[in-house]
Formats: C-alpha cells, structure tokens, sequence
C-alpha cells in the first residue's frame, strides 16, 4: 500500500516545522548559531534525546547547518539554512497573533499547563 501524497500546502509546510520544539529551535538560531549545549540550555524542558532527534530531522530536511567545531572538547554549532531562514515570517505572523491576541492565549496556555501539571502529579 502506497502512502496520501500531502497536497495541502499548510499541511506540508507543519510536516517540516511543527511539532513542540521545532518553531522555537528555529526562533532561537535566528538570533545567533548555537551549540547544542546552549541550545539545550534555552530550551530547558527538552530533553537532550529529543533536542538531538529534533536537530538531525531539521538538519536532514534543509533547515539547520550543523558544523563541527575543531576545538577540544569537540563541539557542534547549528545555524539556520537560507531555507531555515525562509521560516521566519511565519514566525514573525505567529509572534504578531501571539501578541495581538495575549489575553486570550495566555488564559488558554495557562489551562493547558496547569491540566499537564495535575496529570504528571496524579
């Protein structure tokens, strides 16, 4: 059985960068290349697995670089492709909505948050 060719192009654009981590790996090598260690350190509730499972897709699917630093200890930085690059409007509409709208998202993200909480704790 052959697998539906995607022919949305919504749905074709979230195959490549939605997900939980994505979008804010991408806004986060927007501002400057990083190591994955810093990259770990602004994302702090990834876990390292995921961040790295994360980066090999991105970087697989043409949107990150990731280029081996020849210093010791041996270090790896990833910066955005011009194709990650090409992300960022989308980005910058999602950011604009996010403000235009805060009242409304905050009380939502908040619910959400504190239903995942009583989860985890029950």
């Amino acid at each position: 059985m052959s697998k539906k060719s995607v022919t949305c192009p919504v749905e074709k654009a979230i195959s490549i960068i939605g997900g939980k981590w994505k979008i804010l790996i991408i806004y986060h090598l927007s501002q400057r290349p990083c190591r994955f260690g810093i990259l770990r350190n602004k994302l702090t509730k990834v876990t390292t697995q995921m961040l790295s499972k994360q980066l090999k897709e991105m970087e697989k699917d043409g949107l990150v670089n990731r280029k081996v630093l020849n210093i010791m200890p041996p270090s790896v930085e990833y910066s955005l492709t011009t194709f990650g690059i090409s992300a960022l409007p989308v980005l910058s509409t999602l950011y604009k909505w996010s403000t235009d709208e805060n009242k409304i998202i905050t009380k939502i993200a908040n619910r959400k948050s504190q239903k995942i909480e009583r989860s985890v704790t029950n």
